[in-house]
């Protein structure tokens, strides 16, 4: 990374310390936030809690305007590990692509990395990376349960959302070849020196599920570590039948997410699906916009999804993102005050 794209970062002052882990390689976490404070600060405690520590903590704040920044500013005492980067907004894969790169930077073998509103539970670092080992994972995620009723997975798994049904499919504490990035997810280096950081680009909505692909196209071992907990909020989707579900089902969003929505759909259906799935996908959508009169929804997904077909993507989010400034670190109260590294 050259100099002028080196991320300018809140670093609060960490020196090196006496490894406290038997862990061989160094572990970076990274999280990426915006604009949920309440939510980022459950997810830096449970981190921070964790035995063992990562030995970094990365936050990339993604041009928050409701404190996060300067919150984050006061946690040098409690988090000596923790170093920000703050950012304008360009979405959660532009935020874990500055992550990604900034951990990498620090000479990370781990990265271990999480949504905001993403809790892991005491003793998942541990547990996955005991995985890892004994299995040689390239990349293995917990068991992600729905914060809203933890008897669900947060996400469907090899065609369940019971976490019970996946655990009994595991073999030694791991159900292979299925994995829920980036939720608590420990990632190791040479996956990026293998398939390179995450397609920035875009922006949200797909970007791990291309990540993911990427990764099994290059032959990557993952799992799942069902003794590991990560607690998120469950997926929830609109779906809608079309022609009384004889062409299946089209999923709608808001349309401010719609474009990123149907773009990355169309750049993986081009670059990782069978010829026979575009056709099918133009078909059933553009029955569903035509039979609800949506003319407008129809443009936004013939133009959106044609243009991820052909991987063209808007140059500003091709663009490194633009560092924002950051808050001053606190002052000790009183000048008779020390600090001790």
């Amino acid at each position: 990374m050259s100099e002028a794209q080196t991320p300018r970062t809140l670093d609060t002052g960490a020196q090196e310390r006496p490894r406290e882990t038997p862990w061989e390689t160094p572990v970076v976490a990274v999280v990426v936030t915006h604009n949920r404070l309440a939510l980022l600060k459950t997810c830096l405690a449970a981190i921070h809690g964790q035995e063992p520590r990562p030995d970094r903590i990365v936050v990339v704040d993604n041009g928050s305007s409701d404190g996060t920044a300067e919150w984050l500013a006061e946690q040098r005492v409690v988090m000596p590990e923790l170093l920000v980067v703050r950012q304008a907004n360009i979405g959660s894969a532009g935020a874990y692509h500055t992550a990604f790169e900034t951990a990498l930077g620090f000479g990370a073998r781990w990265i271990w990395s999480t949504d905001d509103d993403g809790i892991p539970q005491p003793g998942a670092l541990a547990e996955l990376l005991v995985q890892a080992k004994h299995h040689g994972l390239s990349m293995v995620g917990p068991l992600v349960l729905a914060a809203e009723d933890r008897s669900t997975l947060a996400f469907p798994m090899q065609g369940t959302r019971d976490p019970d049904s996946l655990m009994a499919r595991a073999v030694d504490g791991l159900a292979p070849g299925t994995i829920a990035l980036f939720n608590g997810t420990l990632i190791g280096r040479a996956v990026f020196e293998r398939i390179g950081n995450v397609k920035r680009e875009m922006f949200i909505w797909g970007d791990e599920y291309e990540f993911t692909l990427r990764a099994r196209r290059a032959g990557l071992k993952v799992g799942t570590a069902v003794k590991a907990l990560h607690i998120h909020p469950g997926m929830s989707r609109t779906e809608h039948k079309v022609l009384g579900g004889r062409l299946g089902t089209v999923e709608t969003m808001r349309a401010d997410r719609a474009p990123h929505f149907f773009r990355n759909m169309g750049y993986i259906h081009a670059t990782y699906e069978k010829a026979g799935v575009i056709p099918r996908m133009i078909a059933k959508y553009t029955a569903h916009y035509l039979v609800n009169r949506d003319f407008r929804g129809l443009r936004v997904f013939l133009d959106s999804y044609l243009s991820g077909l052909r991987d063209e993507y808007p140059e500003e989010l091709k663009r490194p993102p633009v560092r924002l400034p950051l808050p001053e670190r606190p002052r000790a109260a009183s000048s008779s005050s020390s600090e001790v590294a």
